[in-house]
């Protein structure tokens, strides 16, 4: 595992800063739907659809920054067919 630097740990901060600004929009986006449904009931199924993608959208951009996170302080992230719940169970008990 490379040894971690604070220049390492600035970069990987201006990383996440930068997906969590695409969350943040993401989330907006997802709100504005949401308001649109109220509006406009008849075309619910096809907001619903733009919000399935939004949603995905959003869990792949936590993903990715889970990702950053466990590449810089494990060297890389779980690899086999269950990588994806290893992932998280890794970030949700704070095990990097």
């Amino acid at each position: 595992m490379a040894q971690i630097t604070e220049a390492s740990l600035r970069g990987l901060a201006s990383d996440v800063q930068t997906e969590l600004a695409h969350l943040r929009r993401l989330a907006d986006d997802i709100a504005a739907i949401h308001a649109e449904i109220a509006q406009d009931p008849a075309h619910t199924r096809l907001f619903h659809e733009n919000l399935a993608l939004k949603l995905h959208n959003f869990y792949t951009g936590c993903e990715r920054i889970f990702q950053m996170v466990i590449s810089k302080l494990n060297g890389a992230p779980p690899s086999g067919f269950d990588w994806h719940r290893r992932l998280l169970d890794r970030m949700g008990v704070g095990e990097a």
